[in-house]
C-alpha cells in the first residue's frame, strides 16, 4: 500500500479506526443481554437459512434469499464467478443483462442500467447514473469504474432500477455491488491458482492468485488474499505514412514508436480482513485492500489503419492505484440490529496520451488560413514548430463515507431499516495539453510547453437520512415503503483555458486576487462556484408471495443524481436529475426447484435530464438540464437443471431508452431549437425527440450450459459453453455526429471451458471469445469528423480470443 499521495490515506485510516473504536464501546456496554448479532454477509438467527444452491443477498441491507427480494436483481455468486472464469469488470458485465457500458481500457468503463447512459465523462461533470460499491462503501467515480480483480469474492449483485431509498445519490438507474468473502473463525481454508494465458494477435500472460483464511481463536479470524497478473497486449502500433504539417513544414513520423502488441497490462493487489467477536453480541470486521495497475499503449485501433492496428506519435501509458480501509461493526441493542459502516477510499490515476491527430488534421484543414491554427505554435526564437500535442491527466480521488443504521427483526410483521449517511468525496484533477518546445509567451503561465490546462479541485458532500418499512398486510401480502431525504453541497475551484495572449478563455478570466497564489500549480482561479440542493426520494412496493416458490411485485420508485457546477463561469449550475420507475416483476421456482424464472417489466421516466452540450464559448462543454427521457422494456433470467449435473442458464434485457424532448445545440426552457443562444448564435437540432441514448444496446442476452460429471478414479469433470449477444449501439446522441462516426455493430461471442478436479487439485482449459469476433465496445473519434474525416475514427474492441490454462490447489 506504499505510494499513495502524501500520508492522507494512512492518517484517514487511523482516524477512522480510532473514531469507530469509540463508537463500538458504547453499544457493546449496553448490549450484555442482547441476542447474537447478524452478519451483513452471513445468515443470522432471524435471517433465512439457505439450502444448497440457494443464493443469499443483502440488496435491501438485510440478509434475504434472492427469490424473496422484490427487486429486479441479478447475482453472480462465488461458484458462478469461478465457473464463468470471471476476473475483471468486462468478464462479469457480459453476464448481467441489464448492465451495459462503454470502455476506453482497464479502469475506464462507464456503467449504465436499462439503457440510460450518462452522456458525459467530464471530471467536473455529472455524477454517474449507477452507484458502484465495494462491500458497504460507494466507490463511484465519473467515467472510471473501479476494476476490482475478482478472486475470493462472495458475489456480484446488480440491482436494476432506482435504488435511491437505501443507496442514495448515483444509484439513480441501478447499483452494482462487489461483496468480498469475510474471515471465518470456524475453519482454516486456502487456495492457490496459477494461470497461463495467450491472446490472439498478442503475447503471453500469466496470473497468480491465492487466499488463506486463518482462525486466530474461536472469536477471531484473519483472511488474506493476493493476486498478480500480466496481460499480453494485442494492439499493434504501426508506422504511419510520413507527412508534413502544412504551416510549419515539420515532419509527422512515428518510426521510433512502432511496436507489436504494445498495450500490456500489469496488475497486483491484495486484501486483508480481520474479523473479531467483540463479545457475545457485537462483531467488528476491519478490511484493508488495494490494487495497482499499469499499462502502456492504447486499447483502441483505427479501422483506417487496419484490424487491431493504430498509429501513435507519442508514448502512452496509464497508471491506476487505489486503496480502501473499511470498518464494519454489527450488533444488537434489545431486538434492534445495529450496523455502523465506515470507509476511506483513495485512488490515483495517471494517463499519458497521444493527441497529435487533432493538431495534424486541424493544421491541414486550415492550411489556407494558418493564422487560425498553425501560426499559433512557435518557440522562444519565434520559429514555427510541430504543433503536435500530447496530454497528461492526473486524478487524485478520495472518498470518506459513514453510515449508521438499525433494523428490526426480519420475522416481525412490521420490519424497518433506517439510518443516516454522510459522504465527502474529492477529485484533484490536472489535465494538460502539451506542445514540446512551445514558447513561454504562448504557454500557460508557470507551465512551460502547456498549450491548454484544466486544473481543478472538486468537493462533493452528501448527507442523507433514510427509512424503509415492510408491513405484512396478511400473510404473503406485503406493502413496502421507503423515504430518503438528501442534501448535497458541491464546490469546484480551479483554472481552465489558455494563456491570456492566446484566447479570451483562460487567464483572461482570472478572478481578482488569485493571480500567482498557487505558484506553478496553476496561474490563477477562473472557477470558484458552489451548488447545493436537497430533496426527498421515495419507494412504494406491493409484493404477493403466492406460495413459497412464487413472488409477484409491483414497484413505484424514484432515484436522483445531484446537481453540480460547470467549469465555464458564465454557465449556470445544473439541477438534480430525477427518475421515476414503474415496475412489475416476478420471481418463480418450478419443478421442485429445478426451474427458476425471474423477470420484470419496467417504465422509467427521467426529468431534468443532465446532458453534455457544446456552449457557444470556444466550444466548451457544459452540463445542462436539457429535457426529459424514458426507458421501457423487459428483463429476465431463467435457470434450468433438467438432469443431474446439467445446468442451463439464460438472461436477457430489452430496453428502449430514448429522449422525449428535442435536444438542441444551445438549450432553452422551451426545448425549442429555433431560439438562438444567449449570445445570439444560431441554434440547431442535435437530436429530435425519440432518439435513442448512445452507448447502450437495445437488446442484450447471454446463455450458458454446464455439465458436471464424475470420471474414473474419483475425479470430477465439467464442460461448459456460454454465448453472449448485444444489438447495435449508437456512438453519439447527436444524430449528425453519430452518422459520421458510425454505429457499433451488434455482435455474438462464445466462450468455452472444460476441467477436472481430483482431491485438492484442479485444472481447467478455457477460451474466451472463442471465434475471435472483433466486437466493438466503444466507437469514437479523436477529433470532430467534420474536420478530421474518417481517419480519426477509433474502435475500442472486445479483447481478442484469450486461451487460459489454470491449475489450482485447495488446502
Amino acid at each position: 500500500m506504499q505510494g499513495f499521495k502524501g500520508t492522507g490515506w494512512a492518517l484517514r485510516a487511523a482516524e477512522l479506526a480510532a473514531g469507530t473504536s469509540l463508537l463500538a464501546l458504547a453499544p457493546a456496554a449496553m448490549a450484555q443481554v442482547a441476542a447474537d448479532a447478524p452478519s451483513a454477509e452471513a445468515p443470522a438467527a432471524d435471517a433465512p437459512t439457505a439450502v444448497p444452491g440457494e443464493i443469499v443477498v443483502t440488496a435491501q441491507k438485510r440478509v434475504e434469499k434472492l427469490q424473496d427480494v422484490p427487486i429486479s436483481l441479478q447475482v453472480l455468486d462465488t461458484a458462478a464467478l469461478s465457473n464463468k472464469n470471471v476476473r475483471n469488470f468486462n468478464d462479469y458485465a457480459k453476464f448481467l443483462p441489464s448492465l451495459s457500458f462503454t470502455s476506453y481500457g482497464p479502469g475506464n468503463a462507464e456503467v449504465y442500467f436499462r439503457g440510460l447512459s450518462n452522456g458525459n465523462r467530464l471530471s467536473t461533470g455529472s455524477q454517474p447514473t449507477v452507484g458502484v460499491y465495494i462491500d458497504e462503501q460507494p466507490v463511484t467515480t465519473i467515467g472510471e469504474t473501479v476494476d476490482v480483480h475478482i478472486y475470493d469474492i462472495a458475489r456480484v449483485e446488480a440491482l436494476s432500477g432506482p435504488q435511491g431509498t437505501l443507496f442514495g445519490a448515483s444509484s439513480e438507474a441501478g447499483t452494482l455491488r462487489i461483496i468480498t468473502n469475510k474471515p471465518d473463525p470456524k475453519a482454516f481454508s486456502g487456495s492457490i491458482d496459477l494461470t497461463g494465458t495467450s491472446v490472439a494477435n498478442g503475447k503471453l500472460g500469466a496470473i497468480g492468485e491465492g487466499y488463506v483464511n486463518l482462525p486466530l481463536s474461536s472469536w477471531a479470524a484473519l483472511r488474506l488474499v493476493g493476486w498478480v497478473q500480466h496481460d499480453g497486449g494485442y494492439i499493434d502500433n504501426v508506422r504511419g505514412r510520413p507527412a508534413v504539417y502544412p504551416t510549419s513544414g515539420a515532419v509527422r513520423d512515428n518510426k521510433a514508436l512502432v511496436e507489436h502488441a504494445f498495450n500490456p497490462i500489469d496488475t497486483y493487489g491484495g486484501r486483508a480482513a480481520l474479523g473479531v467477536d467483540l463479545d457475545d453480541n457485537w462483531t467488528a470486521t476491519a478490511t484493508v485492500m488495494g490494487q495497482d495497475e499499469k499499462s502502456r499503449g492504447t486499447f483502441g485501433f483505427k479501422p483506417s489503419v487496419g484490424d487491431l492496428r493504430t498509429t501513435r506519435y507519442f508514448p502512452e501509458s496509464q497508471k491506476d492505484r487505489w486503496g480502501q480501509a473499511a470498518l464494519t461493526i454489527e450488533g444488537k441493542i434489545s431486538n434492534l440490529a445495529v450496523t455502523y459502516a465506515g470507509a476511506y477510499f483513495e485512488r490515483t490515476a495517471q494517463y499519458n496520451s497521444d493527441y497529435s491527430d487533432y493538431a495534424f488534421f486541424y493544421d491541414s484543414y486550415y492550411a489556407a488560413t494558418p493564422e487560425y491554427f498553425g501560426n499559433n505554435f512557435y518557440n522562444d526564437q519565434g520559429t514555427l514548430i510541430n504543433p503536435a500535442q500530447n496530454t497528461t491527466q492526473h486524478e487524485h480521488f478520495t472518498k470518506l463515507s459513514q453510515e449508521l443504521r438499525i433494523a428490526t427483526p426480519a420475522k416481525d410483521r412490521l420490519r424497518l431499516v433506517a439510518g443516516v449517511f454522510y459522504q465527502r468525496q474529492t477529485n484533484d484533477w490536472t489535465n494538460l495539453y502539451i506542445v514540446p518546445g512551445l514558447a513561454a509567451s504562448q504557454s500557460v503561465t508557470g507551465l512551460p510547453g502547456v498549450n491548454y490546462a484544466n486544473i481543478q479541485y472538486r468537493v462533493d458532500r452528501d448527507y442523507a437520512a433514510f427509512a424503509q418499512a415492510a408491513f405484512d398486510i396478511v400473510p404473503g401480502l406485503t406493502l413496502t415503503g421507503g423515504l430518503r431525504g438528501y442534501r448535497y453541497d458541491n464546490t469546484v475551484v480551479g483554472f481552465f483555458g489558455f494563456n491570456a495572449t492566446r484566447s479570451s478563455v483562460g487567464e483572461a478570466l482570472c478572478l481578482p486576487g488569485t493571480v500567482g497564489r498557487y505558484g506553478t500549480q496553476r496561474p490563477c482561479d477562473n472557477i470558484n462556484a458552489k451548488a447545493t440542493g436537497s430533496g426527498v426520494r421515495h419507494k412504494l412496493d406491493l409484493s404477493w408471495k403466492i406460495d413459497r416458490d412464487k413472488l409477484l411485485y409491483a414497484t413505484w420508485s424514484t432515484g436522483f443524481r445531484p446537481g453540480g457546477i460547470n467549469r465555464r463561469p458564465a454557465a449556470a449550475p445544473y439541477q438534480a436529475e430525477k427518475l421515476s420507475n414503474y415496475e412489475i416483476g416476478w420471481k418463480t421456482t418450478w419443478l421442485g426447484g429445478k426451474l427458476r424464472v425471474n423477470g420484470a417489466l419496467f417504465l422509467e421516466k427521467l426529468d431534468q435530464a443532465q446532458f453534455a452540450v457544446t456552449s457557444d464559448q470556444n466550444g466548451i462543454t457544459d452540463i445542462v438540464n436539457a429535457g426529459r427521457a424514458q426507458s421501457k422494456g423487459v428483463e429476465g433470467d431463467v435457470t434450468l437443471v433438467p438432469l443431474r449435473g446439467l445446468t442451463l442458464q439464460a438472461s436477457a434485457t430489452y430496453a428502449e431508452a430514448k429522449i422525449t424532448t428535442d435536444l438542441c445545440k444551445y438549450t432553452n426552457a422551451a426545448f425549442d431549437c429555433t431560439i438562438p443562444s444567449a449570445s445570439g448564435s444560431p441554434n440547431a437540432l442535435r437530436a429530435p425527440a425519440g432518439t435513442r441514448f448512445s452507448g447502450a444496446p437495445k437488446f442484450k442476452t447471454s446463455a450458458s450450459a454446464r455439465y458436471d460429471f464424475a470420471v474414473e478414479g474419483g475425479a470430477d469433470a465439467f464442460v461448459q459453453a456460454s454465448v453472449s449477444h448485444l444489438s447495435s449501439v449508437s456512438s453519439s446522441l447527436d444524430v449528425t455526429e453519430a452518422a459520421l462516426i458510425g454505429v457499433q455493430p451488434g455482435y455474438t461471442t462464445i466462450d468455452a471451458s472444460m476441467g477436472v478436479t481430483t482431491g485438492p487439485w484442479s485444472v481447467s482449459l478455457s477460451a474466451d471469445n472463442l471465434f475471435d469476433v472483433r466486437a466493438q465496445q466503444t466507437r469514437t473519434a479523436t477529433c470532430a469528423i467534420a474536420l478530421c474525416g474518417p481517419e480519426s475514427i477509433v474502435v475500442y474492441p472486445l479483447r481478442p480470443r484469450l486461451v487460459s490454462l489454470r491449475v489450482g490447489r485447495k488446502f
